[in-house]
């Protein structure tokens, strides 16, 4: 399907576009030079501002830490109810949003990718559980070697091989 997004003001750094008013064809999800106009489902961004996609490298989003976070905040799903919508899911979360209000509220801030900073090996399959949970959204968590006994034993043992395997099977 195509689609051309008219009037919003686009700002793309890396194709030196500040806040110009141009449209923007899109056909299977890709952007294009041009797409048949006669075809195309138009979308008004009058008012607006169309950019890439944001990434935020560092948010606590998944896992142990955060399920601990929302333990100790039960008063957040009286505080901040989501209620279910044709499109959405219900959720909660003032200070520590569910998997679903997570990814929502990002995804309308206009991120497309979120990084987990700090998953122990341990509860990686808890954080990756919680991931499969959120929609719209892509994540991945960066795991915690720092502290870990095998990363330090091999670093002092200068066993670069077993620790770029350990790393890996990580």
């Amino acid at each position: 399907m195509s689609k051309i997004i008219k009037n919003g003001r686009v700002y793309d750094p890396k194709n030196g576009i500040n806040g110009d008013k141009i449209q923007i064809h899109i056909q299977d999800g890709k952007i294009v030079e041009k797409v048949n106009e006669k075809d195309a489902k138009v979308i008004d961004a009058t008012g607006m501002i169309v950019f890439p996609g944001g990434v935020d490298i560092h948010a606590h989003i998944a896992g142990a830490k955060v399920n601990a976070g929302r333990a100790f905040r039960p008063e957040d799903h009286k505080k901040d109810p989501v209620p279910k919508t044709k499109f959405t899911r219900s959720g909660s979360g003032y200070s520590v949003p569910s998997t679903f209000v997570t990814a929502y509220r990002y995804a309308q801030l206009g991120y497309t990718t979120v990084a987990e900073p700090a998953m122990p090996p341990l509860k990686a399959r808890h954080t990756h559980e919680e991931f499969i949970d959120m929609p719209i959204i892509d994540k991945m968590a960066f795991p915690l070697f720092g502290n870990n006994w095998f990363v330090i034993q091999y670093i002092k043992d200068n066993d670069i091989d077993k620790l770029s395997a350990y790393i890996a099977w990580l």
